[in-house]
Parts: structure tokens; sequence; C-alpha cells
């Protein structure tokens, strides 16, 4: 019986310690596997390898990285921060800009001028409050029309950003005309002004934010008049790839 009782022990005790061993072997895969995974998700990869057709597209695509003042991104579901604050300098007829680019458009319009195209800001900065009043008055004017308040709605922000979305209340946002057309439509492409920007604006960082091809990524129809700043190295390469900004800011990220 004390043999028995002795070859039993040492079984119970042989098991224990396989099962220890099998345990052991479990948890250091386990770690092994995790590792593994870590190493997986952490590759470096560059997005500049990326093509145009391999960039989301999804519209208005959030974008929460910050690529600093002058590449802010503001569009509908990219509102600006509730504590945005900026210094505003006059720059022609009572337009007041972002400080920062003053310079700027000033340099802009006066070599414009020089080549004797004459550019007119007819919009700039604007309070998130006068953006307020200008969309409530854009809904109301579609109601008046027939619409109903869902399909009015729908009309106005294809065509103007809701308060605190729109380029205009970063300072940043110029909409330029010319003296012999100041209608905010795809006319203005047909100008001399329009010609002149779209060959000179990259180089004072001005880019076209919502062409023509890009809607269905801005969510805004096509502006050949409203400009945004983004400084000229980031202006030339959005320029040469054909990007919008969206596209530009998520081959950054």
């Amino acid at each position: 019986m004390r043999r028995r009782s002795v070859g039993t022990a040492r079984i119970l005790m042989l098991k224990r310690r396989s099962f220890k061993q099998r345990r052991r072997s479990e948890i250091v895969f386990f770690l092994l596997l995790v590792i593994f995974i870590t190493v997986l998700l952490n590759l470096d990869y560059n997005p500049k390898e990326k093509g145009i057709d391999d960039i989301p597209r999804g519209r208005n695509e959030s974008v929460k990285k910050n690529h600093g003042w002058n590449l802010v991104l503001v569009n509908s579901k990219n509102p600006l921060p509730s504590n945005y604050s900026v210094n505003l300098e006059t720059v022609q007829n009572n337009h007041q800009v972002d400080s920062r680019i003053a310079e700027y458009v000033r340099n802009m319009i006066n070599d414009a001028e020089h080549d004797g195209v004459q550019l007119l800001i007819c919009s700039s900065y604007r309070s998130v409050a006068r953006q307020q009043e200008l969309f409530d008055q854009q809904v109301d004017k579609y109601i008046s029309a027939g619409k109903s308040y869902d399909e009015a709605l729908a009309e106005t922000v294809f065509g103007l950003a809701m308060p605190g979305h729109s380029e205009h209340n970063t300072g940043l946002a110029l909409d330029i005309v010319t003296p012999d057309y100041q209608i905010l439509d795809s006319g203005f492409e047909n100008t001399k002004a329009f010609e002149w920007l779209d060959k000179n604006a990259h180089k004072y960082g001005f880019i076209l934010r919502y062409p023509k091809d890009k809607t269905d990524i801005t969510g805004i129809k096509y502006e050949p008049w409203h400009y945004r700043y983004v400084g000229s190295e980031h202006a030339a390469a959005i320029k040469e790839k054909g990007f919008c900004l969206e596209e530009y800011l998520e081959q950054l990220q």
C-alpha cells in the first residue's frame, strides 16, 4: 500500500509539472504573438508612395492631426475649435485676413496689377455670427422658392458652409473677382483674373480650394473664385499633384 501511495504521488507530481510546463509554453507563445502583431502595426510606411487612387475618398474625411495653423482643415466634418482666435489685418477695401498672410495677399494683388490684371477681394474673414446670418438667409431664400426645410438646408450646405465650418472663419480664405466680372459663378474661370490666379496663386501660398473635379471630396461645389492660403511650399505641391486640401492632408498622415 505504501509503494502504491508513493507511486501515485509521483505520478501526480509529474502531471502537475507537465501542466505547468504546458502553461508556461502557452504564455510564452501568447507573448511572442503580441510582440509580432505590435511590430506589424508599427512598421514604417511612406505615404508619399501612395498614388492618388489609393487615397481614401470618403466625402469630407475627418483629418484630426494638426499640421500647423496654415494647414488647418475646416469642412463639414472638421469645425474650427471653439477657442480659435485670429489676429486680423486689413488688406484691400476694408477686407481683413489673418495678419500672418496679409503681406502675401498684398504682394499677389500688386504683382497681378503689374501684369495688367486687377484682383478684387469680395469676401475675406467672416465671424461665425456673420456666417450664421448668411446661412440662415440662404435657407430662407430656398424655402421662399418653394423648397421644404430639409431641401433648403441640403441646397444651402452644398454652396455655403455651416457656421464654424467655413474657411472664411479662419481668416485664411479669399473670394476673388475682377471689376469686369463680379459674379460668383463658374463663369469667373473664363476671365483673365482666373487665368492669372491659376498660373500664379501658388507662388504666394494660395490654392484653388474647391476644384471642379473634387466636389465629392470637399462636399462643396466648384468655386473658381475661392482661394485658401496654405503656404507656398504646400501650395506648389498641391498644384503639382492635382490634389484638393483633403487629399493632401491625407497623404501627410
